[in-house]
């Protein structure tokens, strides 16, 4: 679990060999790149962040004013000497939070030394801690930023995957033809949320794929392949979003046929209801009115007759409606 120390959430010292230790202040102050690889995690909305950024991280100024912008990030990657901002996307699994309200994630890098920085928990940074405390983590700066890429998008898969889960069973019961009315409302919404993933992922893929072209000096052939691989996969995520977001869309389609052809069944059910019943209106009508020399008036067995009539009139209507197969 992430222990918030002001602005710094926590520090490793990479040992090289896929482990870290925790850096108090006094070690991280004393730290020097001949000691090895540095992470650092920063709380951006902690109240000195900030201070720190501008006046003790030895970051270029430009670098910082993109850091501490106040607009939504968007994903990119930018080279600046030998080393890379890159800001990235990641699925926000924070309680009460909505999973497709993505979080940026800003990451800086130079040889010896990874400052990941957020404003809310992610899970990528748990997930290196847990790494490094059990020696499974990455070696080096290259390693570290190969493990958030993938950890990123290994949370935006199951994220996917539910989502997937809820598109094949609002499927099964259309083809069912189970009651159509529950299924509407998690429909959109699932197609709501994977329009929402793929706005922020698509510029994300062009980051990805922008940064093993990078020429830094600290990044490998391996871990330029790795990053790559990173790249190719988000694009696979991609082609899977658009291919649900057009089940989706489909099914809503479906959906909506089935409504309207149900509201035009019963429109027409009740218009010939209504056309079978206006001539009877109107004779009953013709009928009642309290005036004399009404027929059958009094006729023991006039209503009996008129009763008579009427039906057989009925009959008829409907033997001509089925003529015309209107019924």
């Amino acid at each position: 679990m992430e222990e918030t120390r002001d602005w710094l959430v926590y520090s490793f010292l990479l040992d090289g060999k896929g482990g870290g230790r925790i850096l108090d202040n006094s070690a991280l102050k004393a730290w020097t790149p001949e000691q090895g690889t540095l992470w650092m995690h920063v709380d951006l909305d902690a109240h000195d962040a900030r201070h720190w950024l501008e006046n003790k991280s030895d970051i270029d100024e430009l670098i910082i004013e993109n850091i501490l912008e106040e607009d939504e990030p968007r994903a990119r990657c930018l080279a600046h000497g030998d080393g890379l901002y890159i800001v990235l996307r990641s699925i926000n699994l924070n309680p009460g939070e909505e999973p497709d309200d993505m979080l940026p994630i800003r990451i800086w890098c130079e040889k010896n030394r990874i400052i990941t920085m957020r404003t809310k928990p992610f899970v990528a940074a748990r997930e290196l801690e847990r790494k490094l405390i059990t020696n499974m983590g990455p070696v080096n700066v290259g390693g570290m930023l190969d493990e958030i890429c993938s950890c990123i998008l290994d949370v935006v898969v199951a994220e996917i995957a539910d989502l997937e889960d809820l598109v094949d069973d609002i499927e099964a019961k259309i083809i069912s033809e189970e009651d159509d009315d529950d299924v509407m409302s998690p429909l959109s919404e699932g197609r709501r949320k994977l329009s929402t993933i793929r706005r922020y992922l698509a510029p994300q893929r062009d980051a990805m794929d922008l940064i093993p072209r990078q020429l830094v000096s600290w990044l490998d052939k391996e871990e330029r392949y790795q990053l790559r691989e990173n790249a190719h996969r988000l694009t696979r995520i991609l082609e899977d979003i658009d291919s649900l977001r057009e089940r989706a869309t489909i099914n809503m389609e479906d959906l909506n046929s089935r409504f309207s052809e149900e509201i035009q069944r019963n429109f027409y059910t009740v218009s010939v209801i209504a056309t079978l019943f206006m001539p009877l209106t109107f004779f009953t009508g013709l009928m009642g009115m309290n005036v004399g020399g009404i027929p059958l008036a009094d006729h023991p067995y006039g209503f009996w007759i008129l009763t008579g009539a009427f039906l057989f009139f009925t009959l008829i209507l409907v033997l001509i409606f089925k003529k015309f197969k209107w019924l």
